[in-house]
């Protein structure tokens, strides 16, 4: 056995080794031969795009075996059929729209014997089924595509002369084989992730769609309010979330929640956080201790170990202009008055954590040109490249350098866009920036009659 077909007998695996020069020594024409496929197999199991690998095994094999027609044919285990896939008609490219069952045909033979078969005179041989097309075939050579023993496809290639295909020719063959098998199993491989990947992204699109859809844009009806939010997610889908609820005439439930991680998983705890909210408040418009207590119990029901949601909730009184909070693990809400910030201080253990939490409240009679603003901690926490957080300080410093007449609006894109300065606008976020800033303005509380409308 000459050296090409004790190297052809081989097990292959990923890349080819170099051929070694003493080959080149002792064999000089099997050393040249096996540098082609040594230089082909590398190429081939480079190239991911399968329309270009199809392209570019049919060049290279050409350029070891000449050939009239060159067809590869994939196994589609689904059908258990080999499916034609690229078919070449000596140099043009033609479609390729067959189909073949094991033992049908030369192809169908070799695929299921997963062994080469090299055909002198097709018409000699019973196995053989012509095709439409221009030439007359004479001569065929079928070589099997394995990964290891399982069947990724075949190489056909036929002549219009007899006995076209030499032994030689079927073991180069059969040793590029196994690379191109690989390569083509690559292709495949990334094919497939592509478009699990571009699925993944639109669902992920529609997702974050949805997610916006459950955050009010606003409230209005509530005399004497400016309010504002704002929602930055770090990712596709965020953890954070706000919410605005109808409380009774003149009265305004605000929620501000971070579900602990980011992602997927914490977007949905914070849908099912604002579902169980909302289903209380539209029966029971309780005060914002109890409806913390409803909602850590339930959260806490769901057994959702590695998440737990840390949650601002207030009620505001237009008629009093009374905030009253109520805080279950969040960063304490700040008051602007005049130009000096203090702390709303206000504590709780986060929901979901211990089912008998209970929760205090924090009741503020606020006054016109007062500013409340509720923040996540992806605020604080919004990291530069030092990796220096934003922090409190410098929060304070951008509320105390605001207009005092400032819309609420005003004073969220402000914070936002100080956060943004900070990072530097084209980092990564860290974490998801929530915000709701209330405003009061000095307009008169006279007409309460109203629900607020929530949009």
């Amino acid at each position: 056995m000459d050296e090409l077909a004790k190297i052809a007998a081989l097990p292959l695996h990923g890349d080819a080794d170099p051929v070694p020069q003493s080959l080149f020594d002792t064999h000089p024409e099997q050393a040249t031969t096996l540098t082609l496929l040594y230089d082909v197999s590398r190429e081939l199991t480079a190239i991911l795009d399968r329309a270009e690998l199809l392209r570019r095994i049919a060049e290279r094999v050409k350029k070891l075996v000449n050939y009239h027609v060159f067809t590869v044919m994939l196994w589609n285990e689904k059908t258990e059929h080999l499916e034609g896939v690229f078919a070449m008609h000596y140099e043009d490219t033609i479609p390729a729209r067959y189909r073949v069952p094991l033992r049908r045909g030369i192809t169908g033979h070799a695929a299921a014997d997963r062994r080469p078969l090299r055909i002198g005179d097709v018409r000699l041989d019973s196995r053989y089924i012509g095709c439409e097309t221009s030439i007359a075939v004479r001569s065929e050579l079928v070589v099997p595509l394995l990964l290891q023993d399982r069947l990724i496809g075949v190489l056909d290639l036929e002549s219009t002369d007899i006995d076209a295909f030499s032994a030689e020719h079927e073991r180069m063959l059969s040793t590029l084989s196994s690379y191109i098998a690989i390569a083509l199993e690559n292709s495949r491989l990334y094919q497939e992730a592509r478009h699990n990947e571009s699925r993944l992204q639109r669902d992920l699109e529609t997702a974050r769609e949805i997610q916006r859809q459950l955050l009010p844009r606003g409230a209005r009806e509530v005399p004497g309010l400016d309010l504002a939010a704002a929602y930055v997610p770090a990712r596709e889908l965020g953890g954070d979330f706000y919410d605005f609820l109808p409380y009774g005439q003149g009265r305004l439930g605000l929620a501000l929640g971070d579900v602990s991680g980011k992602g997927t998983a914490a977007a949905l705890f914070g849908s099912l956080a604002i579902g169980i909210l909302r289903e209380h408040t539209v029966e029971h418009a309780c005060e914002p201790a109890e409806v913390l207590s409803l909602l850590n119990r339930r959260l806490h029901a769901a057994r959702l170990e590695a998440h737990f949601v840390a949650m601002l909730f207030g009620v505001y009184d237009a008629a009093a202009r009374r905030l009253t909070v109520a805080n279950a693990g969040a960063p304490y809400p700040l008051l602007v008055r005049n130009g000096a910030i203090e702390e709303i201080r206000v504590g709780g253990i986060p929901l979901g954590l211990f089912m008998d939490s209970e929760y205090e409240v924090s009741s503020v009679d606020l006054l016109p040109g007062d500013v409340v603003v509720f923040a996540s901690d992806g605020i604080l926490e919004s990291l530069n490249a030092e990796k220096e957080e934003f922090g409190s300080e410098r929060l304070v410093k951008v509320l105390q350098n605001l207009p005092r007449d400032g819309a609420a609006e005003a004073v969220s894109d402000a914070i936002l866009y100080a956060t943004d300065q900070f990072t530097g606008f084209s980092a990564s976020p860290h974490d998801d920036r929530t915000l709701l800033v209330l405003r009061v303005t000095d307009e008169a509380a006279a007409d309460l009659s109203k629900l607020p409308v929530i949009y």
